[in-house]
């Protein structure tokens, strides 16, 4: 017996069951977008489930609806649902409109040719081969906006889409390759193996699809909660929490530095002068401006963080006390040449403290002695970079 044969399917359950997970699938993704106004192109990958689901209805009704109905009408959709799926994904994943409007072509064509191979050359093989050649360049098209989108979406769940698409889109055209050397098929629902499992393919697509738009989007989600747990959201630099939490890496159990350390602190010269005579709002945006040079800063880590208030520091691993004193000059001549605020005529400029940490030293120590530095830059007129001595070192250990 043929392997093909062998296994069987019913090919009016897996419809019936491919037109109940569109619409289910349709209904739980449209009442989830309600929360989630920011993400685009949810709605209309929802309502894609759901004209999508609608062509296979209107196969199953063959017979009793009219054949421009239950053929043209319901193969069209099916184009239309996967082109808005590719519409749907474009905008999900940050990819040009444009490249889903190439593919535009593609509707009229199947609605053309699904005209002719009804009324003019009355064939289900060629019907079957226009759907399916179709279908298999817009899921490989999906597949490619999925991989190549501009979001920095969690990979794991980009792969997984871009795989349940491509694989979607290999098979189809496996289908089509097929039907060009079978036999012709005089009833549909009574098609062999590789048709029937195009509706099983389907409803793996309408689950795994829609299980990775959940995935993409709840990473989205701990992706936005992690960053306003740790990062600034003033100057998207890392925050005080993140600051504390890198550090807890970097001390053994006594609390001393397990590497070599380097810091430079510093603060905005006269800032509550500038908040008192400009306003809050010009001293948000000085803050901005002072964070925006400082991360633009030649050689600058991305250890930079926002201390509290007017203040920063900036964490160096492994990095000698000559290198850390040049680039907080850097940093301060930068500050200096590029910092303007409009509204705001008064020039901005920072002072700094640098430190290096000492043999056992803990994390505080280091800190205080950077403190005492920046403290005395203050004393010495401001816009200046001090380096912290070892007898603050001492004082500090009291």
């Amino acid at each position: 017996m043929d392997t093909l044969t062998a296994f069987s399917l019913d090919m009016r359950t897996l419809n019936f069951v491919m037109i109940l997970f569109s619409v289910i699938y349709c209904i739980g993704l449209f009442l989830f977008a309600q929360t989630q106004v920011k993400t685009q192109g949810l709605r209309l990958f929802a309502l894609a489930l759901l004209v999508m689901g609608s062509g296979p209805l209107l196969i199953s009704l063959r017979g009793v609806v009219p054949d421009w109905i239950s053929i043209i009408v319901a193969n069209t959709l099916i184009a239309i649902s996967f082109h808005m799926i590719l519409h749907g994904m474009c905008q999900f994943r940050g990819v040009k409109a444009q490249f889903a409007h190439t593919f535009s072509w593609i509707v009229p064509v199947v609605l053309a040719l699904n005209l002719y191979f009804t009324y003019e050359a009355n064939s289900i093989n060629q019907r079957i081969l226009v759907s399916a050649v179709s279908i298999s360049i817009l899921a490989l098209a999906t597949a490619y906006v999925v991989i190549v989108g501009k979001h920095k979406d969690y990979q794991p769940a980009v792969w997984t889409m871009a795989a349940t698409f491509g694989s979607f889109g290999f098979f189809m055209l496996f289908r089509a390759f097929y039907t060009w050397n079978s036999v012709e098929i005089y009833h549909f629902m009574n098609a062999d193996l590789v048709h029937k499992l195009t509706f099983l393919f389907s409803i793996f697509l309408v689950v795994a699809s829609s299980f990775s738009m959940l995935w993409l989007i709840n990473m989205r989600q701990l992706d936005d909660i992690y960053a306003l747990s740790y990062f600034d959201s003033l100057t998207n630099l890392r925050n005080r929490r993140a600051l504390d939490s890198y550090t807890l890496a970097l001390t053994d159990e006594e609390e001393k530095l397990k590497c070599k350390l380097s810091i430079i602190m510093l603060d905005i010269d006269r800032f509550k002068l500038i908040n008192d005579r400009y306003g809050h709002v010009i001293g948000d945006k000085v803050i901005k401006a002072v964070a925006t040079q400082i991360k633009g800063t030649s050689n600058a880590p991305k250890a930079i963080y926002r201390f509290g208030g007017d203040e920063f520091i900036i964490v160096l691993n492994n990095q000698t006390i000559d290198f850390t004193h040049f680039l907080a000059e850097s940093m301060r001549t930068r500050v200096v040449e590029h910092v303007r605020v409009d509204g705001m005529s008064a020039k901005v400029s920072c002072s700094f403290g640098v430190a290096e940490s000492l043999c056992d030293e803990s994390w505080d120590a280091l800190v205080a002695r950077a403190d005492e530095a920046l403290y005395r830059a203050k004393q010495e007129g401001r816009n200046c970079v001090q380096i912290a001595s070892e007898r603050a070192q001492l004082i500090a250990n009291v």
